[in-house]
């Protein structure tokens, strides 16, 4: 049913404003709600702007998202393994951009997808000739040296091959993205597992965009959600008029606008 809320006559409307089934300044400009999300530094999908405020896409689908439904927003910085424990405990509401997983699921509520991404190889400039693989399968049986974040889930030919033990003896533990690079650079692995729009930003940032590629082997693509914490409490209602909200902004094209603003 698409008649809004302004629409309804104003018995109806009193009935669902006593009632609880509708937030009351949904619609009418004044915040009805407030969410607390965590937010991590991974460039471009969330980083810190030059205003010291959070910045980028993901910030901005959700800054867009609450003006809409409306509801305040709030940010707190926090490592990825941290973020998601803050969800897991309740001490915040929810986080943006993460992948869907049975373990997230047991405590957290996913939204629709909110955007897609792929994940990729990146070696150095000129490497992708040199390993000329199709699939982490054929990695496997040689000796190259990847880069893996240790947790990290890649895809899920990758959670196989590492589960098993096919990769054992391919894997390189790297701390975070930007040591990945660095050890890239210095020859200590012949490349690293990464998102494609994240890897492509660190390199621009550190100045290696002219020394690095993207290995033409097919890794994974994925959809990201926002995950709401059930220890928080969040109100079923505001997930699905979260729901809702981006469904519209899918439709209407702010959300390929938004990614567009960052590069294809």
């Amino acid at each position: 049913m698409n008649m809004s809320i302004r629409s309804l006559p104003a018995a109806f409307l009193a009935f669902f404003l006593l009632a609880g089934a509708v937030p009351a300044a949904w619609g009418q400009g004044t915040p009805a709600c407030s969410l607390h999300f965590v937010w991590t530094e991974l460039p471009p999908y969330q980083t810190l702007g030059a205003d010291g405020k959070p910045a980028g896409i993901d910030i901005e689908l959700v800054e867009e998202l609450g003006r809409r439904m409306p509801c305040a927003i709030q940010w707190e910085l926090a490592p990825r393994p941290r973020a998601l424990l803050l969800v897991q405990e309740g001490k915040v509401d929810a986080v943006i951009g993460v992948a869907r997983t049975a373990e997230r699921e047991a405590f957290g509520t996913f939204s629709h997808p909110v955007r897609e991404g792929r994940n990729v190889m990146i070696v150095r400039k000129g490497a992708a000739s040199r390993f000329a693989f199709k699939s982490l399968t054929e990695l496997a049986a040689g000796n190259f040296r990847l880069g893996v974040v240790p947790g990290s889930r890649y895809s899920q030919e990758f959670e196989d091959l590492t589960r098993s033990g096919a990769l054992a003896d391919n894997i390189v533990p790297v701390q975070n993205g930007e040591s990945a690079m660095a050890m890239l650079m210095r020859d200590r692995i012949d490349g690293f597992l990464d998102g494609y729009r994240i890897a492509l930003a660190r390199a621009v940032q550190l100045g290696l965009a002219e020394d690095v590629e993207v290995h033409p082997m097919f890794v994974n693509e994925h959809k990201a959600f926002a995950l709401f914490s059930r220890s928080a409490g969040v109100d079923p209602a505001v997930i699905t008029r979260f729901n809702a909200v981006l469904l519209g902004m899918q439709a209407d094209g702010t959300i390929t606008r938004i990614l567009n603003n960052y590069g294809s």
